[in-house]
């Protein structure tokens, strides 16, 4: 029995997966055919090879009937009604390649088209279309030897009933009856079932391709029910993963493992998921490592450093990490919830751990990218060869025949000059008749390492908790430790005597050990641990900074917070600095080793590097053969128009020319008074990946949760964007284009006082169709609670509203704006705050 199988999505909106229209759309072309998910014999619906849709619906009595996808604006497009009684109608816009969900809606209420196939999705039968992709041929039925999809019941003590899955076994499975399979766990989406993947997927000829290509090593797939669906849609703070963990850990696999030929060990086992299927993927699997090796996210989050370092023995039992998106999910103020899937990917990877990132070409939350990820992740499963490991940046950096002996030969460029004069002489030398400062070793529990480590801290002299300090973070080298610094280029010295020649204003200077793992010492193979130092980014950010801010008295916040190092501490200084425009505003690299990103990903978005950045400094001497890392991401800024220092000095890869560069980079950091003048005043772009600048000049900040070093942000919650959807009356229509749904709170760092808070809301999600069924309630300080918040009863779909609060007080630095669900989960596009 050949069935197909494919997962809908957590966030499966009708518009969500349409492209948007163009000014001038060419005609459209007269080469319709019937959809190939049509019943028997029914000419309509249509598509042609542009990927518009046409509909005909004989429906002689009916007042209205609209198709709920293919429209201008949200919630599809109306047909038009001959004289024949018959309504016919053409998509506004062209439709994504792949499968489509929809309905038609006749008079008010929801009927499938009697001329289309039924697929199970938003929790109720939908019908479906399909625009021919020109990639198609990888699920094409084929004159390939075929699987078979099987239908089973299995027991299921927790919830007291027999369960239904389906089972995919490859074409040989009943030829060698001594030969035993891998596993992967494949989950649906919310509003879908355990006929998904098979239907609307084609999971099965997938994999029958895949076999007879020889690209993959043949495996079972198991499909259930993940119990998604017994909360509305949006519901997620509500969801209980456990009892489906229950279902699937305690009960499935061991029924699997008992009546198919499985390989029942860890290695061999794998999940995966889209959207909420990828949801519980990731929790499952990070709960039940004994039992899982692979992981598969489709539109469903990712995996970061931080939850490796929350999950004891993740890098040694997982062998692959797969996260996927759409190109059009990660569009328009998106970027995945869970934070940037590629970064965490890339940062997996210079960790260690294998893992892959792919992105769906022109599609968005739909099912043609998650064919498209089946199709990528199943030949990474379950192969014995293990991924080949990555060239350490030290490997790189030991090539010979340079001037400096070191990296390789070196050429100079034009630019490859002093932009200073050297310091002079006995710059950080000792001196008798100057205040001093203090060098203290600071031990801190690190979670993110497990354990208990050290840094080097300098206080100014005179260090006092009257008053707050900037701070300065250095990274040392691959070789070093936290002492690294004070043993080359005597930074106490430095300090004490820019300080008592009035070059600089009193800081702090922080010196860690940028070899996040537990032996942390500088020790045999020094090379081999290039992946702590990838590592040391999680360290930084939720363990060196929050230990520095609750010990010392020091400004926190970005305006008073730089990030510099030498050699590997330099590649992660503008790795994790520029990574991090939330958290540094002064960034300095000093002979940056290949550790260093591409430029091209460490400044993704040059406007917003010139927008954010006080100082970005990049040195290297001119007898050092890594000169040419540092250039090319001088080259790159110089293109793209980002202020920056680029030093040459005379050095080569050692410490004269990083105390050089520290004498001369802490003179130019600070300058900015740690509190601007005039009065508080911040603007949040909720759910918005980027700043934005709206038509009266004012400058929206892109949206952030809470974290290490951050003075505000919100609690939980996920983002989302929908560009053009279609707002109305309002000037600033992109704020509310992107929104946050399904937070506890938001969380602001202020100075005492009062303010006017300005809230901005607009229901814009297609799945919200009327008054009733997203309420929610909102708190603010020293107001009445706003109760049963209804956006479509108060102002309609697609339309702003704002609420305002004067005189909020503020007592402790600390103003809270809560959420509270009743039906559905809260949303909020906006937040203003100003001092008053």
């Amino acid at each position: 029995m050949k069935k197909k199988l494919i997962v809908l999505a957590l966030f499966a909106s009708f518009s969500g997966s349409l492209c948007l229209a163009q000014a001038n759309q060419p005609a459209e072309a007269n080469d319709w055919k019937p959809s190939t998910l049509n019943q028997p014999g029914q000419e309509y619906p249509q598509v042609n090879s542009q990927g518009y849709a046409r509909f005909r619906i004989a429906a002689p009595q009916a007042q209205s009937v609209r198709v709920s996808l293919g429209g201008l604006e949200r919630g599809g497009f109306a047909l038009e009604k001959g004289a024949d009684g018959v309504w016919t109608g053409v998509t506004q816009k062209p439709l994504d390649e792949g499968f489509h969900y929809y309905h038609l809606t006749v008079d008010g209420g929801t009927f499938n088209d009697p001329g289309a196939l039924n697929f199970y999705g938003s929790t109720r039968w939908e019908s479906g279309i399909e625009i021919p992709a020109h990639d198609r041929d990888f699920y094409a039925l084929k004159d390939v030897p075929h699987g078979r999809v099987q239908q089973i019941l299995f027991p299921s003590k927790s919830t007291n009933t027999s369960r239904r899955a389906f089972v995919y076994t490859p074409p040989d499975y009943d030829k060698d009856l001594t030969k035993r399979y891998p596993v992967l766990y494949l989950q649906h989406g919310w509003g879908e079932d355990e006929t998904a993947w098979s239907n609307q997927g084609h999971a099965n000829l997938i994999m029958d391709n895949l076999i007879a290509e020889g690209k993959i090593r043949p495996f079972l797939i198991v499909m259930t029910y993940g119990m998604t669906n017994e909360i509305r849609f949006g519901g997620l703070r509500d969801f209980d993963i456990r009892p489906f963990q229950t279902v699937l850990v305690d009960e499935l696999i061991p029924y699997i493992d008992a009546n198919f030929r499985t390989l029942s060990d860890q290695p061999n086992r794998a999940m995966a998921g889209l959207s909420m299927g990828g949801m519980e993927t990731k929790t499952i699997t990070l709960k039940n490592l004994d039992k899982f090796s692979h992981i598969g996210l489709f539109s469903g989050g990712s995996i970061s450093l931080d939850d490796v370092s929350n999950t004891p023995g993740f890098k040694e039992k997982v062998k692959l990490v797969f996260v996927s998106y759409g190109s059009h999910e990660l569009g328009g103020g998106r970027r995945g919830f869970g934070g940037d899937p590629k970064a965490n990917a890339d940062a997996l990877q210079q960790a260690g751990i294998h893992s892959a990132f792919y992105v769906s070409p022109d599609t968005a939350h739909e099912f043609q990218s998650w064919r498209r990820s089946l199709r990528e992740f199943a030949p990474l499963l379950f192969r014995d060869n293990a991924p080949a490991a990555q060239r350490s940046p030290a490997q790189d950096a030991r090539g010979g025949g340079g001037r400096g002996g070191f990296g390789g030969p070196i050429e100079l460029g034009p630019d490859d000059k002093p932009a200073f004069a050297d310091p002079p002489a006995g710059f950080n030398a000792r001196r008798e008749n100057v205040p001093h400062g203090e060098m203290t070793m600071v031990e801190y529990d690190s979670k993110t390492v497990g354990t208990r480590r050290k840094m080097l801290v300098y206080t100014p002299p005179g260090y006092s908790t009257d008053r707050k300090y900037p701070v300065l973070y250095l990274l040392h080298g691959i070789g070093g430790d936290e002492t690294e610094w004070q043993r080359l280029c005597r930074p106490e010295n430095i300090m004490d005597n820019l300080l008592a020649d009035g070059k600089i204003q009193p800081m702090i200077v922080v010196m860690p050990n940028g070899r996040a793992q537990k032996n942390d010492r500088a020790e045999g193979n020094v090379f081999a641990t290039a992946p702590a130092f990838a590592a040391f980014e999680g360290d930084l950010l939720k363990d060196v900074i929050p230990t520095i801010e609750a010990r010392y008295s020091v400004h926190a916040n970005r305006e008073n917070r730089a990030l510099a190092g030498l050699s590997m501490g330099g590649g992660q200084a503008l790795n994790f600095g520029l990574g991090h425009l939330d958290v540094f505003a002064w960034v300095g690299g000093f002979s940056s080793a290949p550790n260093t990103k591409p430029a091209a990903e460490l400044v993704p978005d040059p406007a917003v590097a010139r927008e954010k950045l006080r100082l970005l400094w990049l040195s290297c001497g001119n007898q050092d053969g890594l000169i040419r890392i540092s250039r090319g991401v001088h080259n790159y800024l110089k293109e793209n128009d980002v202020p920056h220092v680029w030093h040459v000095d005379s050095h080569g890869h050692d410490g004269a020319t990083w105390a050089s560069n520290l004498y001369l980079f802490a003179q130019h950091i600070f300058k900015t008074p740690a509190a601007a003048a005039g009065k508080f005043v911040l603007r949040v772009d909720c759910g918005a990946f980027e700043p934005y600048k709206d038509r009266f000049g004012n400058v929206w900040a892109a949206d952030q949760e809470l974290g290490a070093g951050k003075t505000w942000g919100a609690d939980n919650g996920m983002t989302i964007g929908r560009p053009g959807v279609g707002i109305t009356g309002t000037e600033i229509v992109r704020i509310y284009e992107t929104e946050r749904y399904s937070m506890y709170s938001y969380k602001f760092t202020v100075p005492n006082g009062k303010y006017t808070v300005r809230l901005h809301f607009a229901e814009t999600f297609e799945g919200i169709m009327g008054p009733g069924e997203r309420v929610f309630s909102v708190s603010v300080p020293g107001h009445e609670t706003l109760e049963d918040l209804d956006l479509f009863e108060t102002v309609g779909p697609l339309k702003p509203l704002v609420k305002e609060y004067k005189g909020v007080p503020v007592k402790n630095g600390q103003l809270e704006i809560g959420f509270t669900p009743n039906v559905e989960n809260p949303q909020i596009c906006g937040i203003e705050i100003f001092a008053e």
